[in-house]
């Protein structure tokens, strides 16, 4: 898990205007505090796929964008990940003191979870020797984020790693993500670095942060 300084710019907006070293040095420190503070742990667990249904539950992934995102996978990973409490408690503290500083902070602990998210997917990978699509979570074009609830209580995240959806479905702590992966047939592919994919799985193109 790593901070990349383009990625930190980019969830911040920037579109190429220049910077200067004062700048450069406070999203420094926050990457570097956020990194400090974090305590990433993640909870995975691979199921076979009976048409869209996780065999041996009564789980079914529902939308067309999931569908095809998941065609020809004969199985998938569900997983969840978060970089901890102590990192909300951080933003907050922050956000009492400076809004600029809880801004990079609590942008800094985006890009953390997000590179966590990567190591994880990239160990998966490794681990199964299969190419793995890229990761797709709840909310993302039609797979409804009600599915989060469902994902949360099969992989018992609550107990496991700390991590609670509530009945608006939404994560606590809220640098966390849960996500389906599929495992193709192909081999492996190569790593690479940084995130190179979460674009290509999004439909929302109007986004401000895509690449």
């Amino acid at each position: 898990m790593d901070i990349d300084r383009n990625e930190f710019l980019r969830y911040l907006g920037w579109k190429g205007q220049d910077t200067d070293e004062a700048f450069l040095r406070k999203l420094d420190e926050a990457a570097k505090r956020c990194l400090q503070l974090a305590e990433p742990r993640s909870a995975v667990r691979r199921f076979d796929l009976d048409g869209m249904t996780l065999a041996g539950t009564d789980f079914t992934l529902e939308g067309e964008d999931i569908r095809r995102h998941l065609q020809g996978c004969r199985a998938v990973y569900l997983f969840a990940a978060t970089i901890g409490i102590r990192v909300e408690r951080e933003t907050a503290r922050l956000t009492r003191r400076s809004a600029h500083e809880a801004l990079l902070f609590d942008t800094a602990a985006s890009c953390a979870v997000e590179s966590y998210c990567d190591d994880i997917c990239a160990a998966l990978s490794a681990d199964c020797g299969k190419r793995l699509t890229e990761r797709f979570s709840c909310g993302y074009g039609d797979f409804p984020l009600q599915a989060q609830r469902d994902i949360c209580n099969l992989l018992r995240t609550d107990a496991r790693i700390g991590l609670c959806c509530d009945e608006s479905f939404l994560l606590t702590p809220r640098k966390s993500v849960t996500a389906v992966v599929g495992i193709t047939d192909g081999p492996a592919a190569p790593a690479q670095s940084g995130c190179g994919h979460r674009c290509a799985a999004c439909t929302k193109t109007d986004c401000a942060y895509r690449r």
